[in-house]
């Protein structure tokens, strides 16, 4: 009696589908990453040995030029209500227009009193100008204002607050953001660095090589 003869499948597999749900994938990914905002101000950071990163969320951010100008920058997140918050502390009322274009700003340069005419610069106009940055002096001290917005707008959430100084900035422009941090109560902020790998053979290298070993 014959063998039955067993039909044989061809070993060629059809890529088109996959190849076309992994162009969709790739194309959704495309559209919907959401770029890092441009910063506030360039400045030139001091160096530090430091493995950890400042927050990327849920951050309120104080930036100090060269020349000892003052600008913030927030996590989109708290703008809305930072905005209503700083409203409230200043007694201004903010346009529909004005909270819409505050959303959409990347930082704030200027005083209050021009805060309306700076959020309808595009970032062609901005990048001619230069800002007189936020007033931090004992007599109009805005930069208090800002913070004071922002601890208010985040009672009972998570808020990181940082500092980003340039390396030629004076201390005492340091000095006044710091104590409007205090007049909040905000013991606890990061200081943004140019974080450099720990030298290998340091004791801080040794240190941190040992510690997963003792937390087994």
């Amino acid at each position: 009696m014959a063998r039955a003869k067993i039909k044989r499948g061809s070993t060629n597999v059809d890529m088109t589908a996959m190849c076309d749900v992994a162009f969709l994938l790739l194309t959704f990914f495309i559209l919907a990453a959401k770029f890092k905002p441009s910063e506030a101000i360039e400045v030139v950071t001091p160096a530090s040995v430091s493995n950890k990163h400042a927050p990327q969320k849920d951050y309120f951010n104080v930036t100090i030029s060269k020349d000892n100008k003052v600008f913030i920058d927030m996590d989109d997140a708290m703008k809305g209500d930072v905005l209503d918050e700083l409203g409230k502390e200043r007694n201004i009322q903010f346009s529909d227009a004005d909270k819409k274009a505050f959303q959409l700003a990347t930082f704030v340069g200027v005083p209050l009193n021009q805060l309306s005419s700076f959020l309808k610069l595009t970032p062609e106009q901005l990048g001619k100008m230069t800002l007189p940055g936020i007033p931090y002096d004992s007599t109009n001290n805005q930069v208090l204002a800002w913070i004071t917005a922002a601890v208010q707008a985040n009672q009972g959430k998570v808020a990181n607050f940082l500092i980003k100084g340039d390396n030629a900035s004076k201390y005492t422009t340091f000095k006044s953001v710091i104590d409007a941090f205090k007049k909040n109560e905000i013991f606890k902020y990061n200081l943004v660095t140019n974080a450099e790998d720990v030298p290998q053979g340091s004791e801080l290298y040794k240190k941190n090589m040992m510690s997963p070993a003792k937390s087994e």
